[in-house]
């Protein structure tokens, strides 16, 4: 018998060894290899992915914003509530509620121009909206500096001084000085923004 060829053992021995990682390719062939982190594929069905997941959860969070709907008179109803807080807190600052001749409500969001409000502090809501028949709502100062304005939304009807007017709580004129501890000037809350033009 003869002695094996050094050299043909050692390329039997390599033949050997790439059948087996052969094998073990074609059997791994489903499982991720670093390769695959590199394949576009990959990432255009992960952001398909996230997409399809991000469309739903919006129209499940959709379904449920509408499910809480607030009906037109309690949307109104917190409106006035906002309005008179706001018309408390402007009366803290200038010592009474604003005129007609300083813009009514609109001496709220921009500091008077016509007639001065002293220590005007403000804005004290960031816009003015109208209520929910899209009306706008009424005000009246008081005649006496220690009387509630006359604040209403006209309602459905669309009609001032009909018994569908809605009202805000007479407490809400009121909002204690709880928040004056916190208040903060409108050129500090709003930086940016010009106040008052």
């Amino acid at each position: 018998m003869r002695e094996p060829n050094p050299r043909l053992a050692r390329q039997r021995v390599i033949e050997n060894i790439w059948r087996e990682n052969e094998q073990k390719k074609a059997t791994l062939q489903g499982t991720l290899t670093p390769s695959t982190f590199r394949n576009p594929k990959l990432y255009f069905g992960l952001m398909l992915f996230m997409g399809i997941a991000g469309l739903i959860l919006f129209s499940a969070t959709d379904k449920a914003v509408e499910r809480k709907h607030i009906s037109p008179e309690q949307r109104t109803r917190n409106n006035l509530d906002v309005l008179a807080e706001a018309l408390g807190r402007y009366r803290f600052h200038t010592g009474a509620y604003p005129t007609l001749r300083q813009g009514g409500l609109a001496a709220l969001v921009r500091e008077p121009a016509f007639e001065q409000a002293p220590n005007w502090d403000g804005p004290y809501i960031s816009h003015l909206a109208k209520d929910a028949w899209n009306s706008p709502f009424f005000y009246v100062p008081p005649a006496d500096g220690n009387e509630l304005p006359d604040l209403f939304s006209s309602g459905p009807d669309q009609q001032p001084n009909t018994p569908d007017d809605l009202r805000p709580d007479p407490s809400c004129f009121d909002p204690g000085t709880d928040w004056t501890n916190g208040w903060v000037r409108a050129h500090d809350r709003l930086p940016g923004v010009t106040v008052g033009q």
